[in-house]
């Protein structure tokens, strides 16, 4: 009998793998280790993007394209997308609003520098997204063949 691995562990793994790339790319980058990165579903590559790929990829292997399956996967898949690049494009807005109403307050020495530092933009750009599209989908056509 040949050894087959739950789709779900595929999945997490290929969240892992993600997230590995994310904080080895970002380490090199700036060139000092953070841990914060590890955690972040947003960034190159894009967490959802890459378990959501995964996901459908999966899925259609296993059961094919016409089942209902690959088709909940895929739905499923587009809607967090979809939600993740709206949610990032909304939090832009909201983002510079905040920074508006800072600098404001600021300027009267109403507010401490520190909850600046809080301010961190977490937003998905569609390149981040496309990116973890592919990385999820060749993940699961790399590793995928022994899922059951």
């Amino acid at each position: 009998m040949p050894w087959t691995v739950p789709v779900w562990v595929l999945v997490l793994a290929c969240g892992l793998c993600g997230q590995l790339i994310k904080a080895a790319a970002y380490c090199a980058i700036q060139r000092r280790f953070s841990a914060v990165v590890l955690v972040q579903s947003v960034g190159l590559p894009s967490l959802p993007a890459a378990v959501l790929a995964c996901l459908v990829t999966l899925m259609t292997m296993n059961h094919g394209w016409g089942s209902p399956e690959a088709g909940f996967a895929l739905v499923f898949a587009v809607i967090g997308i979809h939600d993740s690049l709206k949610l990032g494009g909304a939090s832009r807005r909201h983002q510079e609003a905040l920074f508006a109403i800072v600098d404001h307050l600021q300027a009267e020495d109403r507010f401490p520098n520190l909850a600046v530092s809080y301010l961190d933009p977490r937003t998905h750009h569609p390149l981040h997204m496309v990116l973890g599209a592919v990385l999820g989908g060749l993940f699961a056509l790399a590793f995928g063949g022994a899922s059951g």
